[in-house]
């Protein structure tokens, strides 16, 4: 679903933040679309519950640590105490996080709690942290908060949101970058 969004994000994610050594990494479609195109950067870490990205970095040139824990058939994805206690042993520079819903009132949000819960985690873990969403999550609420909006430093989206988004952004201090 709205792949080639997903993939204007990535670029813009590329443009900005490529420069990055270490990182964590959701699960989300739109990280995955970001990082097929750093994969080839030998100088980057990356730390993932998602089986997902290691099926699709196969034979990437960046170092790849996974969280392990109980996985999900259904997600692709790790979540669970060890998950969470082995992203708690890292710092990063970014943690490159997705979503299903962006509220300006009730924060970020997803549909799985093991997932926001190692969402919060890494964010809590990282320098800084880059929310990827396309334009078909604002104003939109998902079934779980992981983070409030202090903690986001940067939001990547595919194009321009209406001018209450722009303003606040601004107004919390969070870097605003869309094509």
């Amino acid at each position: 679903i709205n792949l080639e969004s997903k993939k204007k994000i990535a670029k813009l994610l590329v443009r900005e933040y490529g420069d990055a050594r270490t990182i964590m990494v959701d699960n989300s479609t739109t990280v995955i679309e970001a990082m097929k195109l750093l994969k080839d950067n030998r100088e980057m870490t990356a730390i993932s519950f998602s089986a997902q990205i290691f099926q699709e970095l196969d034979g990437t040139n960046m170092m790849l640590v996974s969280t392990g824990g109980t996985y999900d058939e259904r997600t692709r994805s790790f979540y669970g105490s060890l998950a969470k206690e082995n992203v708690r042993k890292y710092n990063v520079d970014i943690a490159l996080l997705g979503c299903k819903g962006l509220d300006m009132k009730n924060g970020i949000s997803d549909s799985s709690e093991g997932e926001a819960d190692l969402k919060a985690e890494m964010s809590s873990r990282a320098s800084r942290v880059i929310l990827l969403a396309d334009h078909t999550k604002f104003d939109q609420t998902a079934f779980v908060n992981f983070l409030n909006w202090d903690k986001v430093d940067c939001l990547i989206t595919d194009e321009k949101p209406d001018d209450s988004w722009v303003d606040f952004c601004s107004k919390n201090g969070i870097c605003l970058i869309y094509e």
